[in-house]
């Protein structure tokens, strides 16, 4: 569903037309990661006693955090999105603003996670779990590959919120 949201972005916002194969693919090929990731470097539980069976693979009584960031250069605007979730899937918070435009998505996604960091301390949520779809910004972050000078003093912010929080 992401990668078909994304490509819809990218055919409104940019005009960027993706074959529905395309799509597909890149679909399958964040399901890949997605799954050699959670295989081999989490420890993760089942939740079974959620209400309606929603099961959600997430460290117990977690919150899991998604954030994204858009950026539209003609209007010269950026945006970022923050969802919560509970460990069983029910939506907690979603948040969304416009703000001036920071020229490079690399930057926005960075505010993105920032924000999703701050709004887990302002409801009190010390074990979280966050997911967002700019793996380079995540990489970053999690220091498997060197910063980027354009968001090196938001990644200490991430940094210093991240040492509060059980992830």
């Amino acid at each position: 569903m992401w990668q078909i949201w994304k490509g819809r972005n990218a055919l409104i916002f940019n005009e960027e037309n993706y074959e529905p194969s395309e799509i597909v693919n890149k679909a399958l090929f964040d399901y890949h990661e997605y799954e050699d990731n959670l295989l081999t470097n989490h420890f993760t539980l089942c939740i079974t006693d959620c209400p309606n069976d929603k099961n959600i693979v997430l460290v117990q009584d977690g919150i899991i955090l998604f954030a994204n960031a858009s950026l539209h250069k003609e209007r010269k605007m950026s945006s970022i999105g923050v969802t919560a979730m509970d460990s069983c899937g029910k939506l907690l918070q979603a948040f969304g603003v416009l703000f001036q435009f920071v020229g490079k998505v690399i930057t926005a996604e960075a505010l993105a996670i920032r924000e999703s960091l701050e709004k887990a301390m302002e409801n009190g949520w010390m074990r979280v779990q966050f997911l967002s779809d700019a793996k380079n910004v995540v990489d970053m972050i999690l220091k498997r590959s060197i910063v980027s000078w354009e968001i090196e003093t938001t990644c200490k912010d991430i940094w210093k919120l991240m040492g509060f929080l059980i992830m």
